[in-house]
């Protein structure tokens, strides 16, 4: 059965919208045509600024980006295509609902790739690329000290694909982003009161991991984290 990621409480995720601010973050471009807001929303996608079964309205996004209908519907078609969003008569264009079978599916796939491509980055990672994951490992801290979510997401992926891009593998890299694309909208949960800073054991394993060249410690803390996560979804989804 799909279900709707929704506000539970107390201890519920705070939703986010699309907002200019996605495209201030990491190396996403900030321009009008049909590329940059095609990689405004993928990143916007990947880091839950939008939630299972909500609807991206053109005209809505057209005050967004501050440009015309035709750069965002290209950009939509796109994004249909890659299985990011998907097109409902009744409704127009909206982020897919989530069910369990599929979110087991993913966190599965998630594991064997993601995890590889931790493993690679084991041999290939910089000083420069390590002294990059523990800032943004502060700056999560950081923000779970205080309970201050915005932008968590955001770090968070950061810091996951500044370790794939370690891996050197161009030809890895789109799939991965794919498989964040359909997973994305649902980590929204992980910025809840109750769940805010979980995980970060994991990212403090992959770094010590990383920085001895240990692909198979790498690996491993990188598909820990993710069936964290995946379990926390999944026990939201059952309820």
């Amino acid at each position: 059965m799909a279900v709707t990621l929704k506000r539970r409480g107390p201890a519920a995720p705070k939703l986010r919208v699309a907002s200019t601010k996605m495209a201030a973050v990491g190396d996403v471009p900030h321009g009008t045509t049909h590329e940059d807001v095609y990689a405004r929303l993928k990143r916007a996608i990947m880091s839950a600024d939008y939630v299972p079964g909500e609807r991206l309205v053109v005209a809505k996004l057209e005050k967004v980006f501050g440009t015309s209908a035709m750069p965002i519907r290209e950009a939509l078609r796109r994004l249909v295509a890659e299985q990011a969003l998907q097109n409902n008569p009744n409704r127009g264009v909206e982020v897919p609902q989530m069910t369990a079978s599929r979110l087991m599916d993913l966190r599965r796939v998630r594991c064997e790739i993601e995890g590889k491509a931790a493993e690679w980055a084991a041999l290939t990672i910089t000083r420069p690329e390590l002294a990059r994951l523990q800032e943004i490992q502060a700056a999560m801290n950081r923000m779970a000290s205080s309970e201050s979510a915005e932008g968590y997401l955001d770090l968070n992926l950061d810091f996951h694909f500044t370790i794939y891009k370690a891996a050197r593998s161009p030809l890895l890299m789109p799939i991965i982003e794919s498989l964040w694309m359909q997973v994305g909208p649902c980590l929204n949960t992980m910025r809840g009161e109750a769940t805010l800073g979980l995980g970060m054991d994991h990212h403090e394993a992959m770094i010590a991991a990383l920085r001895k060249g240990d692909g198979a410690g790498a690996r491993a803390a990188l598909q820990e984290d993710i069936s964290e996560a995946a379990d926390i979804i999944l026990r939201l989804l059952q309820n």
